[in-house]
């Protein structure tokens, strides 16, 4: 067994330690995208609620929502379905990143993947992070053989320039570059103008079909992501310094005269891939530089060829790699947001599910079951109530300029669900009045996610001994489960991963 194989060996054990690490992981935002999975499933359409007439694009991926829907469809779990998918794009990362280039390059490039604890974060989150930065690779890696002049198959740029925009749209600027570059060397060949024209009619297809669906021209997610321009320094500066070795070495390229030409083409990605963010001064849901890892396995490739083009001095290659690694595993672990992430399953599955559940399991009227909620996740998934997300989202009166006061009032659910940072009760959350929202209603609760996160739970009166009883068990369960520890700190995640 050569020295390339037993480091691959090695890296997939840790690999596998660091997704037993990370799997209790999950985010709102994950569920909000497989409501919408499951409500296609059930035969729905790609909407909030089975019921909603006029609907809102609130999901962020398009081609995720869908890959978890084929799933759905069969009666998979979409919650495992897509945590099992993100892993196995990970170790799909890995293997191209360790195929794509040879010696010290791979184990570079492999090294500072694996070893970066943020990866597996991404990974078991559930959202289609690992997918999108799969493809930012994929395509660089083709860009590369281009330049180097090696076969490409004249299908995978027009199918990966497709995969970018369904996935995440401001992502087609990551793989324009490596797009580029293949058309050029490509552009008389019949094989690549039919994928092309393919990838364009299925992408104008999506297009219609969105107009049709949403009723608007620009998809949501992107107007999203471009929505306040303007330079995000605290973005920029924290992604640096996280990826600093990494991207003075992939600048490093530039300077030997074999490697200019990839090193260019590394760099026009990378840059491609970081603008939209760098780009936009509220960037919100951005956990463990959530954003950047879709540039993260491109800067770990380009940093195993700029290690392994030092040939000189062999003991220079290996204390640059060794720092190279280093500095990403360390400055990854020391996060100042993973305590926070690591912690953030837990949590949400002891109080958000649990309430989630509890209203599900409730004696409460089919016609009856509505809930408003300010974090449109978690708690609709597992209630599988109608909902109203008066944080906007996914409400297509409040995305129109309806006040979130006069959309509560109207729909009267029979629950409204108020977060809080402490043990009062808020004056306002997302633009909703909340004493004037939850008068005449019964309060239940309040219920403890962790320091800092409480839940309000309001019912209207006649509802009111169903859902308490329901929800004060289901919520007791997940404390049995999953502790009364508040924490927000690394040690009660460890905890948590021993028990």
């Amino acid at each position: 067994m050569n020295r390339l194989v037993g480091t691959a060996l090695g890296l997939l054990v840790v690999f596998a330690f660091g997704v037993w690490l990370a799997w209790s992981h999950v985010t709102d935002a994950t569920l909000v995208a497989l409501r919408y999975a499951t409500n296609l499933a059930d035969g729905h359409g790609l909407v909030f609620n089975p019921a909603d007439y006029s609907s809102v694009e609130g999901f962020g991926s398009l081609a995720w929502t869908l890959w978890n829907a084929l799933f759905a469809v069969f009666g998979a779990d979409p919650v495992l379905v897509a945590k099992v998918t993100g892993v196995a794009l990970g170790v799909l990362t890995l293997a191209l990143l360790m195929r794509a280039v040879d010696g010290s390059a791979a184990v570079v490039a492999g090294c500072t993947y694996v070893l970066f604890l943020p990866t597996f974060f991404h990974l078991t989150g559930g959202l289609e992070t690992a997918a999108v930065a799969l493809v930012v690779l994929r395509m660089a890696v083709l860009g590369m053989r281009v330049i180097e002049e090696r076969h490409v198959p004249d299908f995978e740029p027009p199918l990966l320039l497709l995969l970018a925009a369904t996935l995440r749209p401001e992502i087609l600027l990551a793989v324009l570059p490596g797009f580029v570059v293949w058309f050029r060397s490509r552009r008389f060949s019949r094989s690549a103008r039919a994928g092309i024209t393919v990838a364009v009619l299925l992408a104008v297809g999506a297009f219609v079909w969105t107009v049709v669906q949403y009723g608007h021209f620009v998809p949501r997610p992107v107007a999203d992501v471009f929505g306040d321009v303007g330079l995000n320094t605290a973005w920029l500066g924290a992604t640096l310094l996280v990826f600093a070795p990494l991207v003075l070495l992939t600048v490093g390229l530039l300077t030997w005269p074999e490697l200019r030409g990839v090193g260019a083409f590394f760099c026009a990605t990378v840059l491609a891939a970081g603008l939209p963010y760098a780009m936009r001064v509220d960037l919100a849901d951005d956990d463990l530089h959530r954003y950047a890892f879709a540039m993260f396995p491109v800067l770990c490739l380009a940093a195993g060829v700029a290690v392994s083009a030092m040939t000189g001095v062999r003991f220079v290659q290996a204390i640059v790699g060794f720092l190279v690694v280093g500095w990403v595993a360390v400055t990854g672990a020391l996060s100042p947001d993973l305590a926070s992430t690591a912690t953030m399953g837990v949590d949400l599955k002891r109080t958000h599910e649990a309430i989630g559940r509890g209203l599900a399991e409730s004696d409460v009227d089919a016609g009856s079951r509505s809930v408003a909620v300010a974090d449109p996740g978690v708690i609709p998934y597992y209630s599988g109530w109608h909902a109203v997300d008066y944080s906007g989202r996914n409400d297509a009166m409040i995305t129109d300029g309806a006040r979130p006061d006069g959309v509560v009032r109207g729909a009267q659910p029979s629950v409204i669900v108020v977060p809080s940072p402490d043990e009062n009760i808020p004056d306002n959350v997302s633009g909703l009045d909340v004493p004037v929202a939850v008068a005449g209603y019964s309060q239940v609760g309040p219920f403890q996610a962790r320091d800092g996160s409480w839940q309000f739970v309001y019912v209207r009166p006649e509802w009111a001994n169903q859902v308490e009883v329901a929800v004060r068990a289901a919520v007791a369960r997940g404390e049995e489960q999953y502790g009364n520890d508040y924490e927000v700190t690394i040690n009660r995640w460890l905890d948590s991963v021993r028990r």
